[in-house]
């Protein structure tokens, strides 16, 4: 491997044991970043090691075999259906059942659109269009299935890809492929919404796997070479593991980061041993590797269903060793009576298609048939489904999204409907992000005397000079208010609230001080309650369990009434007027059910429109007026 063009048909060795234990690093990074590990915050990155990897493996195979004469599609195919679907099944059809036994109705439909597109190698496609981005999405179990419909698809391309170049000859190949990476490193930068999930933007990274399979590198014949080489590429990739977080902007151009240390440690074993190819073929190591397609399969399912059925908040120390030893254990079962049985035994291929085209048709069909029972709800008691169906509550109706609440670039404020002429009444702007959308509503309601105008925005505090986010639109929004929508709209009272963070303690204090320079009136709304799961699924839990909402209490995020005492005091500190809106939610116990039974809470921080008219009503200021009796 990594011999040049005209030698790609010659026999090479088929196992490279420092690529197992590459396989180690990759699964090691992932599990860490997956049981919050903080020092390896950006194992996210073993996903593109894997990526790499993979193009590597399965590139060299297909133009060697292509270019002397012997590759069929069907064979090929065959091989990577004996490799991966066995197992996947496996694993799809134990989580499933699990998830039965776990999850809410509504979860549980949602779980089961997401199982019939992984089974189908389409679970990319799936979260793409249902969700923004992996750190956005701890409790979704199959998530990880995203990257097998990368895999999958990139399976099926490579070859017609490899065989249409070929067409050209041997010369057409290598700049065929660097010009098909650089097109589709090209999509990852111009079209980030897609770039995570889809293989489009993800192809690059095959491709420069496949690219040191097929490409000259004399160079590493040197001991010296290789050694720089090798420590450099490791050293990208931890840098990688370690400096990357869930809020850095990937994959971009920083995913160039991890692949080149795995291309470079890849060319690097190509021709020889080097210190970090010993240590990556250290048994240890090695073993891992061996059971690192097992293991990424077990892990995330195993984590989220441990989060959701015990609830918890979080991994403790315990509950990470639980989830580790939960998915070491299952991986070796499943790699050594299933992988390895499959992988290596001479089976025929008609009844193994057969036998895995009907178990995959299963999964669709048992995913249609939880999806068409809306989640299978008599699971639970009659009150258990009552409490739960809040999670289906219609937040859009209680934001006016897409009207007065932006969440996505495509939309603009309505400012017909949003900002509203005081005909004689107080006038009062709202600004802020969906915690602020939430309580207008309420405000309307409760002080029909007052002309409540709303300016909010999916993840857009109200500070004056906006930090960078993943929303576009929040700056330009943020700065046409205060240029010119305060002045007319708020002229009475300016309403700050939002999904306050301890970051935003010094922007917001200096907004506060810039208002109250102009002489405006605010009213600085703080953080509300919040809780580590959705709040009807605790209380649902709650109920069947006779537990009431103990459950509930026992999962609320403490550090939110600590951001709350600190905004207290920012007030203070400015001469602003504060309501603390934790404190009306939980003053002695926290309020959980309006008057008529159903959750005040209908995820895990946002109100329903009865929630909002409750907690609204009790805000208290001169320009917020009550009707007239």
């Amino acid at each position: 491997m990594g011999r040049g063009l005209s030698s790609a048909s010659q026999p090479l060795p088929n196992h490279r044991p420092d690529i197992e234990g590459l396989r180690a690093v990759a699964v090691i990074a992932v599990i860490l970043f997956h049981l919050g590990f903080e020092t390896v915050s950006g194992g996210f990155i073993g996903v593109d090691i894997f990526f790499v990897i993979s193009g590597f493996l399965i590139g060299g195979i297909v133009v060697r075999e292509v270019q002397a004469g012997q590759f069929s599609f069907g064979g090929y195919l065959f091989r990577r259906v004996k490799r991966i679907v066995p197992v996947m099944l496996l694993v799809l059809f134990s989580v499933t059942l699990a998830a039965c036994l776990v999850l809410m109705s509504q979860e549980l439909e949602g779980y089961a659109w997401s199982l019939g597109f992984s089974a189908l190698f389409l679970g990319n496609f799936h979260f793409w269009l249902h969700r923004g981005a992996y750190a956005e999405s701890e409790h979704e179990v199959l998530l990880h299935m995203w990257t097998l419909g990368v895999e999958g698809q990139f399976y099926v391309l490579l070859p017609v890809i490899v065989l249409g170049l070929m067409r050209f000859g041997k010369a057409g190949l290598w700049p065929g492929l660097v010009l098909i990476a650089f097109a589709s490193a090209a999509v990852s930068l111009l079209y980030p919404g897609a770039s995570f999930y889809m293989l489009p933007a993800r192809l690059w990274e095959f491709l420069l796997g496949a690219l040191i399979a097929i490409t000259p590198l004399p160079f590493v014949q040197r001991r010296w070479a290789r050694e720089t080489l090798a420590i450099i590429g490791l050293g990208l990739i931890l840098y990688a593991a370690i400096a990357f977080h869930s809020d850095t902007p990937f994959p971009g151009w920083r995913a160039a980061i991890p692949c080149l240390g795995t291309a470079a440690i890849i060319a690097a074993g190509s021709a020889g041993p080097s210190l970090v190819s010993q240590l990556l073929e250290a048994a240890p190591m090695r073993f891992v590797g061996k059971i690192s397609y097992s293991l990424y399969l077990w892990h995330w399912p195993v984590i989220v269903l441990l989060l959701l059925g015990l609830p918890a908040a979080e991994l403790s120390a315990p509950l990470q060793a639980l989830a580790l030893a939960l998915s070491l254990g299952l991986s070796v079962l499943s790699w050594k009576f299933v992988e390895e049985p499959f992988r290596r035994g001479a089976w025929p291929a008609r009844p193994l298609l057969l036998a895995s085209s009907s178990l995959t048709a299963l999964l669709v069909a048992i995913s249609l048939a939880l999806s068409l029972s809306s989640g299978w709800p008599q699971r639970l008691s009659e009150r258990g489904q009552d409490i739960a169906s809040a999670m289906d509550y219609p937040l859009r109706d209680v934001f006016r999204s897409g009207e007065c609440f932006i969440h996505h670039r495509s939309q603009t404020l309505d400012e017909t409907a949003c900002l509203l002429q005081s005909k004689g009444r107080a006038r009062i702007l709202v600004l802020g992000d969906s915690h602020a959308a939430h309580l207008v509503p309420g405000l309307a309601a409760s002080f029909p005397q007052s002309a409540i105008s709303q300016v909010t925005a999916a993840g857009c505090r109200p500070v004056l000079d906006q930090p960078a986010s993943d929303y576009p639109y929040c700056s330009a929004l943020m700065d046409q208010a205060y240029r010119t929508w305060v002045s007319e709209y708020g002229a009475d009272l300016v309403v700050l609230a939002g999904r306050w963070e301890e970051r935003d303690i010094s922007a917001l204090g200096d907004t506060l001080a810039g208002l109250k320079a102009q002489g405006r009136e605010v009213l600085l709304v703080g953080p509300v309650a919040e809780w580590a799961q959705f709040v009807p699924r605790l209380l649902a839990i709650g109920h069947e369990r006779g537990m009431s909402g103990e459950l509930a209490d026992a999962m609320q995020l403490e550090e939110r009434q600590a951001l709350d005492q600190r905004l207290a005091i920012l007030a203070g500190q400015t001469g602003t007027d504060y309501v603390s809106l934790h404190s009306l939610q939980c003053a002695d116990t926290c309020a959980y059910f309006d008057t008529n039974g159903a959750p005040l809470i209908v995820d895990n921080s946002h109100f329903s429109l009865e929630a909002s008219k409750v907690f609204a009503s009790q805000f208290e200021h001169g320009a917020l007026r009550r009707a007239v009796d």
